[in-house]
Formats: structure tokens, C-alpha cells, sequence
């Protein structure tokens, strides 16, 4: 037999867990659960987190993994079961678009790509899973932090600020809520070489089961083209944004989602 690794192993015990608890949990709950130390335990989830992996919870103070977990197996999932996974529907948005597709999370003051499927042709935006951008420079972040209340945005944006390595990536409090009160009216965040000069995105939020991290959905474009391509991308954005609600949530928990929806109109 050969020598176990330590890490690999604890590693692959905390995703059982995950899959036999499924639920958001606690350092504590998750040491016990795993007969591991509470600092090794801590180590490992701020490594797993880091990596985007693991999502935290700052105020419920609880981990549970991101929807990066699923991607990693999505090529055995397109063999069984192609229409109806993530891939598929990111594939077909690609498709329609053609521009560049990424599905991305808040990864602390990051906003981080989780999945990408690239534009073939000439003048394509590169995106690479594992890539992170500030929350209030990219439109994935924006989008992302247009969900929380305001007090909350600010606290992010002066963290954000503090991590930016150029000033020109930094933004004010009230600079940035006129953005995030324009996203949460038109339903969508766009940028326009905020980033990369050359470079926008237009992205969309789509609904993670309760105690998940929600997800962005987006398309990386030229500048050139954004104008016209704007009202067909954000067209086209919205009903994958559905597609991917049917896939990732539980019944429960689409069928609320409809009623608030349904309220608020």
C-alpha cells in the first residue's frame, strides 16, 4: 500500500462530509466531524478557500464549498448528462454570444472565475479559472456585491481599495453606490476597460441555494463591440441566469425564489 498523504486525505474527508451534511458548518463542527485538529482544520479551509473551493461565512461564521467543487467533475457529468448540466448551458451561451463565458464567486475582497469557456475567435477576452479581480473593479464583483446591504458594500469597498496595487482601480463610497444603485436597477453590472483598458463585461447574478455563495454569471468583450452587443448579450445572459436557477436549486428553493419574485412585482 502506498504512503498516504496527509493532506490529500483530510482534504477528500472534508468534501464527504460536505456531501453526507450538506450544509453550511462551523470550524468546530467540522474538526469534530473529521477527528482533526482545530488549527490543522482552519489551515486547510483557509487554503481550500483561498483557492476558491471553500466559501465562508462571516457572519454565521460557517464554510461550505462552491460551486467549483461540482465543475471539477463536469467532464464526467457532459458524458451522462449533457442537456440539463452547467457546462451545457454555459456552452450554449457561449454559443449564442460568442464572446467569452465565465461563471465566477466572491472569493474575500476578489471576485474569482470559477469556470470559463473562451471566445475561438481573434480579440477574445482571456479568462483563466482560478483568476482573481477586485469586487468593484470587474463586473462579476459589482453584480455580486449589489446583493448586500448597503453598509456592507461600503465595508468592501474600503477593503477593496486597500488591496488595489493602482490607484486607478480604486473608487469612493459614493462613487461606487451610484454604481451599485444603476446594477440593481437595470438588473446587471457592465464594465468598460475597468480592468484590462482593451476589455468590458457584462454580467448577471444567479441564485445559489440558501447558505451558498451566490454566483455571477458574465461575458468578456472587446470595448469595441459592447455597444452593439450590449442588449443581446444581457438578453441572452438572463435566460441562462434561469437555466442555471433550475439547475442549482433544490425545489424548496426555487419555488421561493418565484414567490418573492412575484411579490416584488
Amino acid at each position: 500500500m502506498a504512503r498516504s498523504v496527509k493532506s490529500a486525505e483530510r482534504t477528500l474527508s472534508l468534501f464527504e462530509m460536505f456531501s453526507r451534511r450538506q450544509q453550511p458548518l462551523s470550524v468546530g463542527r467540522i474538526s469534530t466531524e473529521l477527528g482533526i485538529p482545530q488549527a490543522s482544520t482552519s489551515m486547510l479551509l483557509a487554503n481550500l478557500r483561498e483557492l476558491g473551493y471553500i466559501a465562508y461565512d462571516p457572519i454565521k461564521r460557517t464554510y461550505a464549498p462552491t460551486i467549483r467543487v461540482a465543475l471539477l467533475g463536469s467532464w464526467i457529468n457532459r458524458e451522462f448528462d449533457t442537456a440539463g448540466s452547467l457546462t451545457a448551458i454555459l456552452s450554449e451561451l457561449q454559443h449564442e454570444v460568442e464572446e467569452t463565458v465565465f461563471l465566477g464567486i466572491q472569493n474575500g475582497p476578489y471576485a474569482q472565475y470559477i469556470f470559463t469557456i473562451l471566445r475561438k475567435k481573434p480579440r477574445g477576452m482571456r479568462a483563466e479559472s482560478g483568476q482573481h479581480r477586485l469586487l468593484t473593479a470587474c463586473a462579476t464583483g459589482r453584480t455580486l456585491l449589489s446583493l448586500k446591504p448597503d453598509a456592507e458594500i461600503q465595508r468592501w469597498v474600503h477593503r477593496c481599495n486597500a488591496e488595489a496595487t493602482e490607484d486607478r482601480l480604486r473608487i469612493g463610497s459614493g462613487d461606487f453606490m451610484t454604481i451599485i444603485e444603476e446594477i440593481r436597477r437595470q438588473g446587471f453590472a457592465q464594465t468598460r476597460g475597468d480592468v484590462t483598458p482593451t476589455f468590458g463585461a457584462i454580467a448577471v447574478t444567479v441564485p445559489a441555494p440558501r447558505g451558498f455563495t451566490p454566483m455571477a454569471l458574465g461575458v468578456g468583450i472587446p470595448v469595441e463591440r459592447i455597444d452593439d452587443k450590449r442588449d443581446a448579450i444581457v438578453s441572452a445572459l438572463r435566460v441562462a441566469s434561469k437555466k442555471l436557477k433550475a439547475v442549482t436549486l433544490p425545489p424548496s428553493d426555487a419555488t421561493e425564489l418565484e414567490r418573492r419574485s412575484g411579490a416584488a412585482d
